[in-house]
């Protein structure tokens, strides 16, 4: 039996970190590159399936050429349909990869968490952990703008 409280820490920190990363990357890239780069997520998510312990998927050789022929065609699809160049930053592109990683990585361990306790629930998980820790969360991260708000419209 998995531990859920571990788990929903976990799930969560991902979770939240793949989001923020995502949503911060827009700072330093413009939508279509960042769009570019979150397309090749089923590719990623395909190769973490292999190395996670307890998954070690195997995919075959035409699911892989499936894959790459996708990301490429949404690749050509958002370079054709951008109007501005591509705008590149080194701390962006780091962020968006690293959201890419978080992402290939929490669907795969939830996939191993379901298989290992099959009395556990999609719902469960999203009632539960995820919900409460994303709202605590955003929570915090409202009283700080708040404050930071207060802070800036008042002279010291």
């Amino acid at each position: 039996m998995v531990n859920p409280w571990k788990t929903y820490v976990k799930l969560s920190a991902v979770l939240m970190g793949s989001h923020d990363l995502t949503k911060g990357s827009l700072a330093f890239l413009n939508y279509p590159v960042q769009l570019m780069f979150k397309s090749t997520k089923v590719l990623l998510v395909m190769v973490m399936g292999a190395f996670i312990p307890g998954l070690r998927r195997k995919y075959p050789a035409h699911e892989y050429v499936s894959a790459i022929l996708l990301v490429l065609g949404l690749i050509l699809f958002t370079l054709a349909d951008a109007q501005t160049s591509p705008s590149f930053s080194v701390i962006g592109v780091i962020m968006v990869i690293a959201a890419l990683v978080m992402d290939s990585f929490l669907g795969n361990l939830q996939e191993v968490i379901f298989n290992m306790n099959p009395e556990t629930t999609q719902e469960k998980y999203s009632k539960h952990g995820i919900r409460v820790l994303r709202i605590l969360y955003q929570q915090m991260a409202y009283l700080q703008h708040r404050r930071l708000s207060f802070l800036l419209s008042h002279e010291i």
